[in-house]
């Protein structure tokens, strides 16, 4: 069985942003990490680069609450 990590699963994924006035600057994420300094309860904060340069924050569900 192969195992992958969430920062795995996110490189290579579009990413649309939900902000009506950047409705149209999404892009394909070539780099994820986890970020540390965002507590969310049951979720994980991680940074993504896409388009090259831009960046953003995701929120990812790890439990079943």
């Amino acid at each position: 069985m192969r195992s992958y990590s969430i920062e795995d699963l996110l490189i290579g994924q579009f990413y649309r942003p939900t902000s009506f006035a950047r409705k149209y600057q999404g892009g394909e994420i070539n780099y994820a990490t986890k970020r540390e300094d965002i507590w969310l309860d049951g979720y994980e904060a991680y940074a993504i680069r896409f388009n090259g340069s831009k960046w953003a924050t995701v929120a990812v569900r790890v439990s079943d609450l």
